[in-house]
């Protein structure tokens, strides 16, 4: 066997092992990524190893799911389309509350921020797009992992060593925020004075990564002006994104605590 033809191998095999996570309902065991792809046990092991340090697969006590560098490329068009659906509704939301207005998705424990709107604010808020924040330390975070079961949380950011509390203190968190109608709150930041709020975008469950809408600025942003506005522009993304899906009723009352 030729050194060429022993390289095409082991790259048809790799791409054996990441396609069998196109249809996958979620986390892949070893055995199970074997069976799909009919590969020897110890070659998908050795195959998955070599994946995993180079972030095309991820791999913990649940198993192994696509890395950041499938994530990345499989999600590119997704992002395209969610920024091209969420364009007037962040526009319209800035003029609106004279803010900083974010588009982002969640990618693991992290926080990836897709859009900006600011007008002349933009610069007094230290964010840009295409950075990064651990999802607990952002309210766009909160939010988006408000939108999951307990255990989906515990499995993204139970390892995650950063707050105070730990684990009890996140979950109290989350619940605070699903009191909110879904919105999540961090209200003068010390030292800087900055207030934000968001929401994720509603929506069934499927390929799309979770998203949400942010406003930020620094000052008091007052909860029941801006919640409102906020709702509803989540939801006019939502409707752009999904015309055919018809979300529940939930109720009118925007709790305040």
């Amino acid at each position: 066997m030729t050194e060429t033809t022993t390289r095409l191998g082991v790259l048809e095999r790799a791409t054996m092992i990441l396609d069998a996570f196109d249809d996958a309902p979620g986390p892949l065991g070893l055995d199970d990524i074997a069976e799909i792809t009919e590969l020897p046990r110890t070659t998908v092991f050795r195959l998955l190893t070599t994946l995993r340090d180079l972030g095309w697969v991820h791999h913990d006590r649940r198993g192994y799911t696509p890395g950041r560098r499938l994530s990345a490329t499989s999600s590119e068009g997704e992002h395209l389309d969610l920024r091209a659906a969420a364009s007037v509704a962040l526009n319209e939301l800035q003029l609106a509350t004279d803010a900083v207005v974010h588009l982002s998705v969640l990618d693991g424990a992290i926080v990836h921020y897709l859009d900006k709107v600011g007008g002349a604010r933009a610069t007094t808020i230290p964010s840009r797009v295409g950075g990064r924040i651990i999802a607990t330390d952002s309210v766009s975070g909160l939010a988006m992992l408000a939108a999951l079961p307990p255990e989906h949380v515990d499995a993204l950011v139970g390892h995650l060593d950063r707050t105070p509390g730990g684990l009890e203190s996140v979950h109290h968190e989350l619940a605070a925020v699903r009191r909110r109608k879904g919105i999540a709150i961090l209200d003068g930041l010390p030292g800087t004075g900055i207030s934000s709020m968001a929401t994720v975008i509603p929506g069934p469950r499927g390929p799309r990564p979770l998203a949400a809408i942010s406003v930020v600025r620094r000052g008091h942003l007052p909860l029941p002006v801006v919640g409102p506005l906020l709702l509803a522009a989540a939801r006019t993304t939502s409707r752009t994104l999904y015309p055919d899906w018809v979300p529940a009723k939930r109720s009118a009352v925007l709790r305040l605590a």
